[in-house]
């Protein structure tokens, strides 16, 4: 039965990189992957992604990499620095940890899973020595693998002045900067792993503005709001949206709706240098529904390029979300 932190750890030196050459004021972001994958002795030994025939995580993370280099245009290169597969569950916040048995009938019946479902960070930061590796710059980021009801949040901000992350933060004083958790779940796919990001985009970028308000009146708007405009919102204003709503998206999730809408999205392409066009467009640019397509197209519209921009924001705005 796996336990938590139990035997069978493997620790490996790893490394993915971006793809392609070098890229000026690139951005190294260097990775510590935890990934709870049990084995599970009653089913051959095989871990748990293969049990269920899930994705395997490093094939997920290599997919990830590259789609990130791609959508900032080379600047996000991450680095996974080490790779750890845990025979382990994680632990709740309240101590309780699911065994192979459990957790195995538990996903069959679709029923009995164990409630408060959220992770111990605490305990993470604290058995992984993330203070000590983070405050020595050996790792930016941490990434955790897992399969269902694991208990991750989708990204968690962690440090000395923690913020809402699309997640609660993690205040803790003996960091010396702040950074991520991402949490990611193997039963799902590349583009759930780019929706945990795009919504790490929304907090963050949310935080450098001091505020998300569609209420606003569109000439009030921050270039934020205005960005992530779509046209059920603002007729004819269509931005490129979020990462829920498309430009023409009548609601949450609507990424392969065939209305045409009027948007001003590859005019983000020029940012800050905007020369006002517009055009009419539906899902066939963003993959016609599909998540992954849809996440990697309103990614690579985030503006990229050098300097500072009218409103004394960088104009590079991958900057804000991977340097915290």
């Amino acid at each position: 039965m796996a336990k938590f932190f139990a035997l069978g750890l493997v620790a490996t030196a790893f490394w993915f990189g971006c793809i392609g050459g070098d890229v000026p004021n690139r951005k190294v972001i260097k990775v510590l992957v935890l990934n709870f994958d049990p084995v599970i002795e009653a089913e051959g030994n095989k871990r748990l992604h293969e049990v269920f025939n899930w994705h395997d995580p490093k094939w997920l993370a290599k997919e990830y990499i590259s789609d990130l280099a791609e959508c900032s245009g080379g600047f996000a290169h991450y680095q996974i620095v080490e790779w750890q597969d845990l025979d382990a569950f994680p632990v709740k916040v309240d101590g309780f940890v699911y065994d192979d048995e459990t957790y195995l009938r538990c996903w069959r019946e679709r029923k009995g899973w164990h409630e408060p479902d959220g992770v111990d960070y605490r305990k993470l930061v604290d058995e992984f020595k993330l203070v000590e590796r983070v405050n020595r710059g050996e790792i930016d980021e941490v990434w955790l693998f897992g399969g269902p009801y694991f208990g991750y949040w989708e990204s968690h901000m962690v440090g000395p002045t923690a913020y809402w992350c699309n997640s609660m933060p993690l205040i803790d004083k003996r960091f010396k900067r702040n950074f991520v958790i991402m949490g990611f779940n193997y039963e799902r796919g590349v583009g759930e792993m780019l929706e945990n990001f795009g919504h790490r985009v929304e907090s963050i970028m949310t935080k450098v503005y001091g505020r998300w308000d569609y209420k606003v009146p569109l000439e009030r708007m921050n270039t934020w709001e205005r960005f992530t405009l779509y046209d059920k919102l603002a007729p004819g204003n269509a931005g490129c949206g979020n990462v829920h709503f498309a430009p023409n998206s009548e609601r949450d999730y609507d990424w392969g709706n065939k209305r045409y809408v009027w948007s001003n999205c590859d005019d983000w392409l020029n940012y800050p240098k905007m020369k006002g066009i517009k055009r009419l467009v539906n899902c066939d640019e963003w993959g016609g529904g599909d998540i992954r397509a849809h996440h990697k197209w309103w990614l690579k519209h985030l503006p990229k390029a050098e300097g500072v921009a009218p409103d004394g924001k960088l104009a590079n705005w991958w900057k804000y979300v991977l340097t915290l």
